[in-house]
């Protein structure tokens, strides 16, 4: 992604982030009193999406894999909650810097990532950032998504992101 794609990213992150954080007038807490164009439709995705997972590995189609460092390791946390353009919001970390954005997912197994990930933008150890670099190229370039158990899978057509329910 480009400079300028990217502080375009961040700018709309954190003008969503304003708008969610605004409170309503009197007027808006109406639905009738709200045009219609502006009342967000339901985001879709399953429940069991949300909440919080971590990478265990990424399993890249040519053979070379990546695993994260224990002390560095990314990690999403989805939401139901949905953003002012209806998507559901996302944050978490690439094990150096934190991501945010938003996300539909179906329960067919689609998800598109549709906003972000907006990131910080901090330096770590190179293990660190290569890691990052391609768990963000996956988040970015997702497909499909599978949930077996606790386990996550979203393949992103050069991989597969693998990762784990974080309980508690």
């Amino acid at each position: 992604m480009r400079t300028n794609e990217k502080i375009r990213t961040l700018g709309l992150a954190g003008l969503a982030v304003l708008l969610s954080a605004c409170g309503g007038s009197a007027e808006a807490d109406d639905p009738a009193e709200v045009p219609e164009e502006t009342v967000a439709e339901e985001p879709s995705g399953p429940a069991s999406l949300v909440g919080e997972w971590r990478l265990v590995e990424i399993d890249m189609g040519d053979g070379e894999d990546f695993a994260p460092s224990e002390d560095a390791v990314p990690t999403l946390n989805f939401t139901a909650e949905a953003n002012p353009t209806g998507s559901r919001i996302f944050n978490g970390s690439g094990g150096c810097n934190r991501i945010m954005g938003g996300y539909d997912a179906g329960s067919t197994g689609r998800i598109t990532f549709t906003s972000g990930p907006a990131m910080t933008m901090m330096a770590c150890p190179d293990l660190v950032m290569r890691v990052e670099q391609v768990f963000v190229m996956g988040i970015e370039a997702a497909r499909t998504y599978e949930i077996d158990g606790d386990r996550l899978s979203i393949d992103f057509g050069g991989g597969t992101l693998q990762m784990e329910r974080v309980v508690g």
